[in-house]
């Protein structure tokens, strides 16, 4: 690995480490930032022209559980929830649920969620997995995302 994981994604700052986890070798590395809807916002980490993780900010029904919300996306085969349901991971993508504090005036009805989804190939452990969508749950909620 010629690089590190950038230790901000689309606005969101965490620590590369618990991200290198999930990236392969390459000579490079790169952000794509997108919006395909109101509300929620992708943040794709290219490695040598390929996607390699995608990180989601997106808003869902603030009574939604972690594991509902991860029924929803591709990579979160066999999830484990934490006792408190707030998060759902597997080795290769987990769900975060922001506090309850954590709210919008643009969705007033809304909880948001963090979600990742590995796409590299042989990039799968739970463990780091678990401090990373715990990270970036929290690194959501102190954002200006929540206000």
């Amino acid at each position: 690995m010629e690089y590190m994981a950038p230790s901000v994604l689309c606005g969101i700052s965490l620590d590369p480490n618990l991200l290198n986890a999930f990236l392969p070798n390459g000579d490079s590395v790169s952000v794509k930032p997108s919006s395909p809807n109101g509300g929620t916002k992708w943040c794709d980490v290219i490695v040598d022209d390929d996607l390699a993780v995608r990180q989601r900010q997106t808003w869902w029904g603030r009574g939604e559980r972690a594991s509902g919300v991860s029924a929803g996306y591709e990579k979160m085969d066999d999830g484990q929830a934490t006792d408190d349901g707030r998060y759902i991971y597997s080795g290769t993508g987990p769900v975060g649920k922001t506090s309850a504090s954590c709210k919008s005036s643009d969705h007033p009805d809304q909880g948001l969620y963090a979600v990742v989804q590995v796409f590299t190939p042989d990039r799968s452990d739970s463990d780091a997995m678990k401090k990373l969508i715990m990270a970036y749950t929290k690194a959501l909620e102190d954002s200006t995302e929540c206000h």
